[in-house]
């Protein structure tokens, strides 16, 4: 019987077992499960390690089921870095179990039709065709040959804002040539000074609009099951910012790990823009924050990667949007999945959503145009949700929309 693996076209069925110079890089939000129907283009020589080399639009059933069709269209240790988590992975079913504490009340005889929904949004001077942006996370080449590059193209061809991380094995400057939409470049703060301002400055350069300061990965989070495999990462694998063959410089793992709000000052100093705080689960850390300058908050628990035990991220989302009480935006990420999430996130205070697993899973099955159909699966059915919502735009959504139940409504009572 032919396997999926070979259906869809993936280069080698060998998993990458090639030793690593170092430890887990980071990345953002979690995972679930299948959806068909791909087929697969060659756009770059396969490797020893396996990834996938695929270029097409997928059929998207929903997010959730992409997860089986991507576990057999990458190696193991591929699918078994991008799905993992820190811990016992509490939190990262936790960012998805808590989804359902938040009820969706939906209003009736609005006299909204499909044609007036409306989903886009501005945030930080950036209009975006809808409310949801591509997460920050590291390590692409461990799902697809082209990595970052490819991602990045694949969210440009939606109109997607993408985020870039400071883990990635593409240079800020490649990733930021291949999208034709917004970006974002995601800091993690070096103890060199210099390191750090001269990725602020390559940043810049390069067109990026805003810094997404980490403050919610201080060290490597390697999943325990990628953790027992030895540490599979790719020998021909590199963080591209800082490879001195690509014109970088520093340790990705020499990273500050004493943050404080006189960090985002620096950042605000070398570059003039905006800065998005990122990683805050605790509404009392939102006052000094903002007072050290930050543009805006995002509520994010690093897709249980880092520190397991933690609340859902949408179970938080509630108390520090009250905390920031508008003075800035708030974005949120970790356990995004459907378009009723994206509702749910919005209208408890979020001006917008991150999503990051799902767009791995897209990489891995089609490359760019995967990644393409992904985001425009759920754009799609976030249009869907908003009519049966019945809510004309994404300004419309608030607390009325939404009925509270189990653990998080203990946590919006404080």
């Amino acid at each position: 019987m032919t396997s999926r693996r070979a259906f869809l076209g993936t280069a080698a069925t060998a998993i990458g077992t090639m030793p690593f110079a170092g430890t887990a890089m980071a990345q953002a939000d979690t995972g679930s499960e299948a959806t068909a129907g791909v087929a697969s283009d060659a756009v770059s020589p396969p490797s020893g390690y396996g990834a996938s080399t695929a270029s097409s639009h997928i059929d998207v059933i929903s997010l959730p089921r992409l997860r089986e069709p991507f576990r057999e269209a990458i190696p193991e240790a591929g699918y078994v870095f991008v799905t993992g988590a820190k811990g016992d992975e509490w939190t990262l079913r936790e960012n998805r179990r808590a989804m359902e504490d938040f009820r969706i009340m939906t209003h009736r005889l609005t006299g909204v039709s499909s044609g007036d929904v409306d989903l886009s949004v501005e945030i930080l001077g950036e209009r975006m065709p809808f409310p949801f942006f591509v997460a920050p996370m590291g390590a692409h080449r461990m799902t697809h040959e082209e990595g970052e590059v490819a991602t990045a193209r694949g969210a440009g061809m939606a109109g997607a804002l993408y985020c870039s991380s400071g883990a990635s094995n593409r240079t800020l400057e490649e990733i930021a040539e291949a999208t034709t939409g917004s970006k974002w470049f995601q800091l993690y703060f070096n103890r060199d000074e210099d390191v750090t301002r001269s990725l602020l400055r390559r940043a810049k350069a390069a067109g990026y609009s805003a810094i997404v300061l980490t403050a919610d990965a201080l060290g490597p989070g390697t999943p325990d099951d990628f953790l027992a495999m030895g540490m599979p990462f790719r020998s021909d694998m590199t963080f591209g910012n800082h490879d001195p063959a690509k014109g970088g410089s520093g340790d990705f793992f020499a990273q500050k790990v004493d943050l404080t709000p006189e960090d985002i000052k620096l950042i605000k100093d070398e570059t003039g823009l905006p800065v998005i705080v990122k990683g805050i689960l605790r509404p009392e850390d939102v006052d000094p924050i903002i007072a050290g300058g930050a543009d805006a908050i995002q509520v994010s628990n690093h897709g249980g990667r880092q520190i397991d035990g933690v609340p859902g991220a949408i179970s938080a989302l509630p108390l520090v949007a009250r905390a920031v009480n508008g003075r800035v935006p708030v974005i949120m990420d970790s356990g995004i999945r459907r378009g009723i999430d994206v509702i749910r996130a919005l209208s408890m205070g979020a001006d917008c959503v991150a999503v990051g697993r799902p767009v791995m899973y897209g990489l891995g099955l089609g490359g760019a145009p995967g990644v393409q159909s992904v985001l425009e699966a759920l754009a799609s059915e976030l249009r869907s949700d908003m009519l049966l919502t019945g809510a004309r735009s994404v300004a419309d959504l608030d607390p009325s929309y939404i009925s509270v139940t189990g653990p998080s409504a203990t946590m919006q009572e404080g």
